[in-house]
């Protein structure tokens, strides 16, 4: 959405405007929980907000399942899953940062 706008602004402002997209490989599964956290609280999140998502996300494990043998709990420190409703919107939240560093 943040992409649409500044292109609209510079139509707007009379300005062609160019854009590069690039996907990044296990964009997803590479996200810090607890960067996340501290991205969260900078951005003036509710404390209880901010528990919220830290209980759904820092502390997690998983373990995997085939027919009837089950694997030990492995730690999954990193990713908010891609698939997930909350994927999008953590990840907006992550690279906001670097938007702002460029813009400003």
């Amino acid at each position: 959405m943040f992409l649409i706008y500044l292109v609209q602004a510079g139509w707007a402002k009379g300005l062609k405007t160019s854009v590069v997209a690039f996907d990044i490989a296990q964009f997803f599964s590479s996200l810090n929980h607890n960067i996340l956290t501290l991205i969260l609280r900078h951005f003036g999140f509710l404390d209880y907000v901010i528990d919220f998502f830290s209980d759904y996300l820092v502390g997690r494990s998983t373990q995997y399942s085939w027919n009837s043998f089950l694997s030990d709990a492995c730690d999954a420190n990193v990713s908010v899953g891609q698939g997930s409703a909350l994927s999008p919107i953590f990840s907006a939240l992550y690279i906001t940062s670097l938007i702002y560093i460029f813009e400003y």
